[in-house]
């Protein structure tokens, strides 16, 4: 009996819907995101315009934003998840353009950043979708 609860709770534990780990990218010198599946190609980030693409998406960060990739000691880490079950969270693109920022392993802490409503707001109109 044993024995099986050491199976079904390792089974339990490596499904990919329970254990969920970032998986970090890379920008190449084009601005290419490296790392991401086939389907969310083309990916790519444009540091001089604060522009992300992602497939058929795109964003312009708004000004309100921009401060944080314009500090002169600012490092950019991507990390993303998407091999989870989108009803657990969806798909997402982590952006660590603080130079505070603090890596454990896998994980990085960041200082909490509020944003404000009027900037939230900016943000949703410069998504757009592509043809």
């Amino acid at each position: 009996m044993k024995t099986l609860f050491i199976l079904i709770s390792f089974l339990f534990l490596t499904n990919e819907d329970v254990i969920h780990q970032d998986t970090r990218l890379q920008i190449d010198n084009n601005g290419n995101i490296i790392g991401l599946p086939k389907q969310f190609n083309p990916a790519k980030f444009d540091w001089n315009k604060k522009k992300l693409r992602i497939n058929n998406k795109e964003l312009i960060f708004p000004k309100c934003i921009n401060y944080y990739f314009e500090q002169k000691k600012t490092k950019l880490n991507l990390s993303a998840s998407w091999y989870h079950s989108k009803d657990i969270m969806p798909y997402y693109l982590n952006f660590d353009i603080s130079d505070k920022s603090i890596t454990e392993g896998n994980t990085t802490y960041n200082p909490k950043v509020e944003l404000g409503k009027k900037c939230l707001t900016e943000y949703k109109k410069g998504i757009k979708i592509l043809n």
